[in-house]
């Protein structure tokens, strides 16, 4: 297997990107009950606040994955992260519900257009036997954002005004920016235009797509939901504190983390994305049902750190797979058409899980529900065929 030596600057480039972006999608959760109160809304309107983000993320994906394959993806990671830093201001500082759902919304489309730039990168410079490991670092970057969000933000509430906490935003896109000289992306090395035709749109559309497209969906609506209401569940049903909340969010995160990387490595060791799809989902079911009898103490604590990894081993590879249906010429659009149904799970997480929610008034339920999806997620992922891609065009 090749290092990864000569393509060092660029993957901390995309792996600052990918923290600073997850920071964004995140940072509200562990404030649900103060924005409620700031805004005076309920459980299902802060679930509209947080599935916003996502609302804008998946409108924006498939422009923005057509604009990566077509032009210069530095300029569109650029005016992603600027553009994202400024919402995060606004969520920070409005007292208005509907500013801060609109600014939610752009801040989606902001990060719609870094990540759309970074996957054409991934497809176009990286090749197929480091593909995973590049990858794996960057959602192991992915996970320290969350991480952030979820666990550090909390901790840190203890001492400072949670608006002051999300205007942290800001800075941490800021300090992206910085990175963007030291990682030498221009026109030519970046994927702009290539003067060959590309195939058309029309002609990659096929039932493997959709069925890649439908499982990513499934996959990020369970993977969000519990992202986004673990948290509620650990205060409200088993009484932690939120700081206790954020220290097994932590946890969570860890074993995300944990997962992620050596599920890139061992994909790329195997040639094969698919046989770690159906392991991850299968461990996220039988962990969402774990969560409908386990209590307080060290087996939630376990669970916690199985659930994370189930999410890394079940997402990323089903990423990789997806860029590599394709050749890198439209692996920009291709990718962003997966990613673009998957956000709409992600968003549809927030609103279905907060409605069930509040017509129960049961986190079983809602556990209940997410392992129902993850089993039709694995019949879908079973129906997938996976075939080996040519590896990207080197660029210099």
């Amino acid at each position: 297997m090749k290092p990864l030596r000569g393509h060092v600057p660029l993957l901390v480039l995309l792996s600052s990107g990918r923290f600073v972006t997850f920071v964004a999608r995140l940072n509200i959760v562990p404030f649900y009950p103060e924005l409620m109160t700031r805004f005076g809304t309920s459980y299902t309107g802060a679930g509209t606040l947080f599935s916003a983000f996502f609302l804008g993320y998946s409108a924006s994906l498939i422009p923005a994955g057509s604009a990566a394959d077509h032009a210069n993806p530095r300029r569109q990671f650029t005016i992603g992260l600027i553009l994202l830093g400024c919402t995060g201001a606004v969520v920070a500082l409005t007292p208005s519900y509907a500013v801060a759902l609109v600014a939610r919304v752009l801040a989606g489309a902001a990060v719609a257009m870094t990540f759309t730039a970074s996957l054409k990168l991934v497809a176009v410079r990286f090749t197929r036997d480091i593909r995973g490991k590049a990858v794996g670092v960057m959602d192991t970057a992915t996970g320290l954002g969350t991480l952030t969000a979820l666990s550090l933000l909390p901790v840190l509430s203890q001492w400072v005004n949670y608006q002051y906490l999300l205007l942290s935003l800001p800075l941490l896109c800021a300090g992206a920016l910085a990175l963007l000289p030291s990682a030498g992306i221009d026109q030519a090395a970046s994927g702009g235009p290539s003067g060959r035709p590309r195939t058309p749109l029309r002609g990659l559309l096929d039932r493997n797509l959709a069925l890649i497209t439908v499982t990513a969906l499934l996959g990020l609506f369970t993977a969000n939901g519990v992202l986004g209401w673990l948290p509620t569940h650990l205060t409200q049903v088993l009484h932690y504190t939120k700081v206790q909340g954020g220290y097994i969010m932590g946890i969570v995160l860890v074993g995300q983390m944990t997962g992620v990387y050596p599920a890139g490595i061992l994909s790329d060791r195997m040639g094969r994305r698919l046989p770690l799809v159906y392991f991850g989902t299968a461990t996220l079911l039988i962990s969402f049902l774990g969560l409908t009898v386990t209590g307080r103490g060290v087996l939630l604590y376990g669970l916690a750190f199985v659930l994370g990894a189930g999410i890394s081993v079940a997402v990323t590879p089903l990423t990789i797979l997806a860029i590599e249906s394709v050749g890198p010429d439209r692996a920009g659009i291709i990718s962003s058409i997966t990613v673009a149904a998957a956000q709409a799970g992600s968003g549809l997480a927030g609103v279905i899980f907060g409605w069930v929610l509040d017509r129960t008034g049961s986190f079983t339920a809602v556990w209940l529900a997410a392992a129902a999806i993850s089993a039709v997620r694995l019949v879908l992922a079973s129906r997938i065929r996976e075939h080996r891609a040519p590896g990207p065009r080197q660029e210099v």
